[in-house]
């Protein structure tokens, strides 16, 4: 189904256009969301931007050697003395007075160069996900180009913080839920945005059809636990009768199991692709949407539900609040607020690039908008409740991190 053909998107576009745009044509971006494996290396809901993403001038496919750093800068505010969290478990194998290695359970030591190092920081200790490792240097502290950023790499080690050849940050190693894929390309991934997760006890964003590393010939299997249990949820005695809602996703899914979990009387759930800006069916009884049942979906993620005629529905909130991270391309994202009930203004207010926001309210039948600064009558999306679902517009693709 197209995005044309859906009532719901129609009356999206005949508001939007009294609001002058809504919802862009999304195009792909250079990443591929994937296994998320290592956080960016600074506390979590900074903001960070690529500066030199591969085969620069600095980090050389000639030189064999770490073609595959990044360098980042910070966006929410100065780079200078920022805090460098490790973003994994492991043993300082290499320190000086700016930089070190941290060489992980794969035997993959992790390069952060142009900071000052903590006293403790020493070869042999050994740190864990989320703790403080050192302090970025302004320009002017370290030969850093005149740029106070993070050298970040991957490389292969001989032992005793010799250094090997740099990997690319893709399957076990994709940095906050992103594939960086590797072609001779210089600098690929300039400008690429991400908002950093990393905190103690951290655990690595789920999978959206990952390209996965290859196994290990050692490697044993991974049990995966049952999925939690959905909450019983009593429908309001006021939810709306029949019609259209949208859902918030609580925990990975296909759609189809999605569709199984809800256990409501629906009669077809719409996804939204923001990469094409196009809506795909699905109908448990309709064979030809047996490609959109696989599909994945994430925590934070939204869909569309069409509630049988005559029948009072709604879905249910989430058990507590959490921290979910999104990624968000150009233009309109359908996606769900996973935090406690929270002013529409401060639960985006670490939205990079935000444009607007807007949501249906299926008790009026009508549309709710959020614009920065807008007038009152235009503003009439007010506060979020845990696991409201809305359109978040954005100028420019990032990762968002909702935090609780």
């Amino acid at each position: 189904m197209s995005a044309k053909a859906h009532p719901a998107y129609r009356a999206v576009l005949v508001v939007a256009a009294v609001l002058v745009a809504v919802a862009a044509a999304i195009g792909l971006g250079s990443g591929v969301r994937a296994e998320g494996g290592v956080p960016i290396p600074a506390p979590a809901g900074t903001t960070w931007s690529i500066i030199a993403g591969y085969n620069t001038a600095t980090h050389s496919e000639a030189d064999q050697q770490d073609p595959h750093a990044i360098d980042i800068v910070r966006t929410d505010a100065s780079t200078d003395w920022t805090p460098v969290l490790s973003p994994v478990d492991g043993e300082v194998s290499w320190s000086d007075d700016n930089g070190l290695t941290i060489e992980d359970a794969n035997g993959y030591a992790h390069l952060l160069v142009h900071l000052d190092p903590d006293d403790h920081i020493r070869r042999g200790v050994r740190v864990s996900v989320g703790d403080r490792v050192g302090l970025v240097f302004p320009a002017g502290y370290d030969v850093n180009g005149g740029v106070a950023h993070i050298h970040y790499a991957i490389h292969a080690t001989y032992g005793g913080g010799y250094l090997g050849r740099s990997r690319p940050f893709i399957g076990r190693y994709a940095i906050e839920g992103r594939e960086l894929h590797w072609s001779d390309e210089s600098n690929l991934h300039a400008g690429v945005e991400f908002t950093s997760t990393n905190v103690q006890n951290w655990t690595a964003p789920a999978v959206t059809n990952p390209v996965q590393d290859p196994p290990e010939a050692d490697e044993a299997p991974v049990a995966v636990a049952d999925p939690e249990p959905v909450p019983v949820w009593t429908i309001p005695d006021d939810a709306p009768v029949g019609g259209w809602r949208t859902v918030g996703v609580q925990r990975q899914s296909s759609v189809a199991g999605l569709f199984a979990d809800l256990d409501a009387p629906l009669s077809e759930l719409v996804v939204h692709n923001p990469y094409q800006d196009t809506y795909h069916r699905f109908d448990p009884l309709d064979g030809g949407s047996a490609a959109i049942a696989v599909q994945s979906l994430m925590p934070g993620q939204a869909v569309w539900a069409l509630v049988n005629a005559d029948v009072a529905w709604l879905p249910a909130p989430p058990p507590a609040p959490r921290q979910v991270t999104i990624r968000l391309s150009d233009g309109a994202n359908l996606i769900s607020w996973q935090g406690p009930d929270r002013h529409v203004a401060d639960a985006l207010r670490n939205v990079a690039h935000f444009s607007r926001a807007y949501r249906y309210d299926p008790y009026s039948g009508t549309w709710q908008f959020w614009l920065p600064d807008g007038p009152d009558f235009l503003n009439t999306l007010d506060e979020l409740k845990s696991g409201d679902a809305l359109y978040v517009v954005v100028r420019v693709a990032s990762i968002w991190t909702q935090l609780p």
